[in-house]
C-alpha cells in the first residue's frame, strides 16, 4: 500500500471457514506508515497470555515489537525486553499466494495498520479478498499458544483462531483502540494511481471487532493517511489528508462517545505530501509536508496546529534538496513539545529530534540521533545498499524506539535487506540532549535474508508497534 505509494457495512467471518477453499498484492509507490504509538496491556481487560507468539510469562515484563512487513506479506513478532528469544517468529499473511516474490497485479495482500488489545493483535490487510477492497484480520493471542520460536505460522495454522472482517473499502491503512472499539481510517484512493486522482473522500470506521459492526464517519478530507491520538483516552484524534494537504480533527462530544468532526486545517499548498502527523500533548498537533521526490527547488515543512486548528506556526525546513519526511512520533517531556522525525533523504537520512517554542510556534531540529549514522544503521548488511528509516514508535517512557528501515527503492520481485531497530535513549530531561546509549538489530536475529527464498525478504517494515506487558 504505502509501500506501493507509496471502502459500507461487513459482515464478521471466522477464517476457520475458509480453511477448506481457496484463499487467493499491489506494488508499492513510496512511502509506507503508520502506528507511532505503545500499547500497554495491563490497561486492557483480557489478562496476558504465558506462551506463545504473543504471551509473557506470569510475573515477568515483556516489550514485543510487532512489525508489519508490508511488501513480503508478513508480521513480525519480536521481544525487546523481556524472557526468551529475541525474535518470536512471524504470522505468514500471504492469502493470494505471491510465488517467488512477486507482487503484481491481484498478488499482494498487504498487512499494513496494526493495533493490540484485549489479548487481540489486529491487522488491516489492504488487498483482500481483493486489490481494491481491504480487510480486518483478529488474532486472539489465545490462538497462538503452541507457536515454537521462531515458527513462521501459515494461513492453515492460524486461520481457525482468527476472525475476518471484509471493510469492504479501498485502501485501509491505520488503525489504533479505543475502549471496546476500534478505529480505521481509509485512504479511499487508488494508490497506484497518480496523486492528482486522490480526490475521493476518506472515512474513518469506528469498529464492533466482537459483533463485527462498522459505523462509518464522512471527513472532509481526501487520501487520510495517518491516525494519530490526541489524548490519552482517544477522545480526540487528528488524520492526515494527502489528497487536499489538509488536517482533519474527530472528538467525542462525552467521553468514551461517538466521534464527530471537530475542525479542519489546511496547508496552502498544493501537490504537495502530507501524510505523518503526531500529537503536541497540548490537544494539537504537528505534521510533515514535503513535495514529490526527488525535488532540488522545493522546501519541506513542519506545521503546527491547535487543538482548533488554528495555526500556531511552521517551519520551513532547507536543504541542498528537499527532506522526505516519514514518521513522527511524540515524545514526553516537561520542558515543552518534543517529536521524533525519520528524515529519508539521501546522505542526510536517519532520526532527528524536534523541539516546539509555544511562544513563536516553530518546531525546528534540535538534535539527531547520531550513533545510528555512525555505526551503519541505515545501510543493508554487508553494507551493499542504503536504508531509509522510515516506521516509528516509542515505548510509554519514551526512552526506548522502535525503528523500521527499508530501501527506497526496491522491484517487485526482488530481495529487500531491511532492519527492525531497538534503540535505548540517553536518560535526560530534555530529549533534545538524548544521545544513543545503545541499539540492536532486532532483525538480525530472525532468519537471514536469501535471495531465494521469498519469505526471508524484507523489503518494507513500514509499521513498527510497541506492546508493553506488564506482570
Amino acid at each position: 500500500m504505502l509501500a506501493r505509494a507509496m471502502a459500507k457495512r461487513g459482515s464478521l467471518v471466522v477464517f476457520g471457514l475458509l480453511a477448506g477453499g481457496c484463499l487467493p498484492g499491489n506494488p508499492s509507490l513510496d512511502d509506507e506508515a503508520t502506528s507511532s504509538e505503545s500499547e500497554s496491556e495491563s490497561e486492557t481487560g483480557e489478562p496476558p497470555v504465558e506462551e506463545g507468539l504473543l504471551g509473557c510469562p506470569a510475573g515477568e515484563a515483556c516489550t514485543l515489537v510487532i512489525v508489519s512487513q508490508t511488501i513480503d506479506d508478513r508480521v513480525e513478532v519480536y521481544a525487546a525486553a523481556g524472557p526468551g528469544p529475541t525474535y518470536r517468529g512471524a504470522i505468514d499473511v500471504d492469502l493470494k499466494p505471491n510465488t517467488g516474490g512477486n507482487i503484481a497485479g491481484e498478488l499482494l495482500d498487504e498487512p499494513y495498520g496494526l493495533a493490540f488489545a484485549d489479548q487481540t493483535l489486529h491487522v488491516l490487510l489492504g488487498h483482500y479478498p481483493t486489490r481494491n477492497e481491504g480487510s480486518l484480520v483478529s488474532l486472539p493471542a489465545a490462538a497462538l499458544l503452541d507457536v515454537g520460536a521462531g515458527e513462521l505460522v501459515p494461513p492453515i495454522t492460524w486461520m481457525a483462531g482468527a476472525s475476518l472482517l471484509p471493510l469492504e473499502r479501498l485502501e485501509p491503512l491505520s488503525i489504533l483502540a479505543r475502549g471496546d472499539s476500534l478505529h480505521v481510517g481509509v485512504f479511499a484512493n487508488d494508490l497506484f494511481v497518480p496523486e492528482s486522482q486522490w480526490t475521493n473522500q476518506s472515512s474513518l470506521l469506528t469498529i464492533d471487532p466482537g459483533a463485527g459492526t462498522i459505523d462509518p464517519l464522512a471527513l472532509d478530507c481526501a487520501g487520510a493517511w495517518t491516525l494519530a491520538r490526541l489524548d490519552d483516552a482517544g477522545d480526540r484524534l487528528a488524520l492526515a489528508c494527502d489528497g487536499d494537504e489538509q488536517v482533519v480533527i474527530v472528538e467525542a462530544a462525552q467521553p468514551g462517545g461517538p466521534l464527530a468532526p471537530a475542525c479542519t486545517a489546511a496547508i496552502p499548498f498544493t501537490g504537495k505530501r502530507v501524510r505523518y502527523l503526531a500529537a503536541d500533548g497540548m490537544g494539537g498537533v504537528l505534521v510533515g509536508e514535503h513535495p514529490p521526490l526527488p525535488s532540488t527547488d522545493e522546501s519541506a515543512r513542519l506545521w503546527w496546529f491547535d487543538g482548533d486548528c488554528d495555526l500556531r506556526g511552521f517551519t520551513t525546513l532547507e536543504d541542498t534538496i528537499s527532506w522526505e519526511l516519514h514518521q513522527l512520533a511524540a515524545l514526553p517531556s516537561e520542558l515543552g513539545p518534543r517529536w521524533l522525525l525519520a528524515r529519508g533523504d539521501g546522505e542526510q537520512r536517519g532520526v532527528v529530534v524536534v523541539a516546539g517554542d509555544v511562544a513563536s510556534g516553530e518546531a525546528t531540529q534540535c538534535g539527531r540521533l547520531q550513533a545510528l549514522d555512525d555505526e551503519g544503521a541505515w545501510l543493508a548488511a554487508g553494507g551493499s545498499e542504503p536504508l531509509r528509516p522510515h516506521a516509528l514508535a516509542t515505548a510509554s517512557s519514551g526512552r526506548q524506539l522502535a525503528i523500521g528501515a527499508g530501501p527506497s527503492n526496491y522491484g517487485d520481485a526482488a530481495p529487500g535487506y531491511g532492519k527492525v531497530l531497538w534503540v535505548e535513549l540517553d536518560d535526560t530531561d530534555d530529549p533534545c540532549e538524548a544521545g544513543v546509549a545503545s541499539f540492536t538489530e532486532l532483525s538480525a536475529s530472525a532468519p537471514a535474508v536469501d535471495a531465494m527464498v521469498p519469505q526471508t525478504w524484507r523489503r518494507a517494515p513500514d509499521v513498527v508497534l510497541v506492546v508493553e506487558v506488564e506482570p
